[in-house]
């Protein structure tokens, strides 16, 4: 077999596993189509599209009021916790059929308190966060602490501007 067909990244194996799944998951859904086609020649062939979370949901706590603050953030944008700024940059959570398992990739910056910008500051954490294991890899800073809960999909439908 010659094997400089298949990109260096990739192995032939998982090529042609993930083949396989594309190839049977387009005979389902053609097959699904055909049955609701015959009833309605004139309607157009629905595919069910898996959508990634595009929420995160995001505990912080104040070590020093010792209270918790549970938020809620979009990806990509920012949010503010004290003088933490947060941006969630992916968040992924398993299928249910899986066993549970939600990550999401974070950037925290410190924010001067009083004091003007002339730059954005330096990422004082960037990195990916479990929710099963908030501990494992955290954010270490005296006086916050910011730990991932959960990830979702937003209720409202998807904007035709964000793509």
């Amino acid at each position: 077999m010659n094997l400089s067909l298949f990109p260096s990244r990739i192995a032939p194996a998982s090529f042609f596993a993930a083949l396989t799944l594309l190839v049977q998951g387009t005979a389902l859904a053609q097959g699904a189509d055909t049955d609701a086609q015959a009833a309605n020649p004139a309607a157009p062939a629905v595919v069910e599209i898996e959508r990634k979370p595009d929420t995160a949901h995001i505990m912080g706590l104040n070590k020093i009021t010792a209270r918790t603050h549970p938020m809620t953030v979009k990806i990509d944008e920012s949010l503010r916790f004290g003088t933490l700024g947060i941006i969630v940059r992916a968040c992924e959570k398993a299928r249910p059929e899986d066993p549970p398992k939600t990550i999401g990739f974070f950037e925290i910056r410190e924010y001067p308190v009083n004091e003007e910008l002339t730059e954005e500051p330096e990422p004082i954490f960037s990195g990916w966060m479990l929710a099963s294991s908030p501990g494992l890899n955290a954010l270490e800073h005296p006086v916050y602490d910011v730990w991932l809960k959960d990830c979702s999909i937003s209720s409202g439908p998807a904007s035709a501007a964000s793509e």
